[in-house]
């Protein structure tokens, strides 16, 4: 009796350990995806990169597999929630998702007091903070090149976080101003004077007219209260 309990422990055993075999050891799906989520370049950044993988779900039963593949979910970017593919390519064939979050924390540029509309920004406007980029959905600015010089386009209260949106080139030509409008052509220019229709930046494009011809045309401000109409 006692060597027959002994062989049925035996068989149990055995058993247990072959089905075990039939299928995928998930326990290192999780650290296999952290593992290729850092691989990416912009995220191999220190402690400014944090990425937490969701658990895979226990009960999810898949044929041991040799060969695993990571890809990400169409559309996904690297920050916030992310949706990675786990592929499985042989001996068997399967897929599945596995979510995951992204923060990535960088020094961006925040209102030091209350901007007004019109205000060109000075360097004593703004200071830096740390910030989960993730957390962060209408854009930011980390780069002080391109914001101290720029036009506020709109009102932003102190403390906060300024962005791509608020900001533009100053205006530099005014509706109503008196331009000069600039051809060059062959290696030589030719001026003349011009209405502008409507404000504008260096680099934007506004209708302006001629005052001589009375001809509405289209150019480029290329500087203060200088319109290039092109070739």
């Amino acid at each position: 009796m006692k060597t027959s309990f002994i062989i049925l422990i035996c068989f149990l055993g055995t058993a247990s350990t072959s089905m075990a075999a039939k299928y995928h050891d998930m326990r290192n799906i999780r650290q296999q995806i952290t593992q290729f989520l850092y691989s990416y370049p912009e995220l191999q950044r220190g402690d400014d990169t944090v990425i937490k993988v969701n658990a895979v779900d226990r009960r999810l039963k898949l044929a041991t597999c040799d060969e695993l593949k990571f890809n990400l979910a169409s559309g996904s970017r690297l920050l916030g929630k992310v949706s990675v593919r786990v592929i499985c390519f042989k001996p068997n064939s399967w897929s599945f998702y596995v979510t995951s979050h992204i923060s990535r924390f960088e020094e961006i540029y925040i209102a030091n007091g209350s901007l007004s509309r019109g205000h060109i920004i000075r360097a004593s406007d703004v200071y830096k903070s740390r910030k989960d980029l993730s957390r962060l959905p209408f854009g930011y600015i980390t780069d002080e090149k391109s914001l101290i010089g720029k036009q506020m386009k709109r009102h932003v209260q102190a403390g906060r976080i300024l962005t791509p949106s608020q900001i533009r080139n100053p205006i530099v030509i005014k509706r109503g101003e008196l331009i000069s409008l600039k051809r060059d052509s062959q290696g030589f220019s030719i001026s003349m004077r011009g209405t502008a229709m409507s404000d504008g930046a260096i680099g934007d494009r506004i209708r302006v007219k001629n005052n001589s011809s009375k001809r509405i045309v289209e150019g480029t401000i290329s500087q203060a209260g200088v319109v290039n109409i092109g070739n």
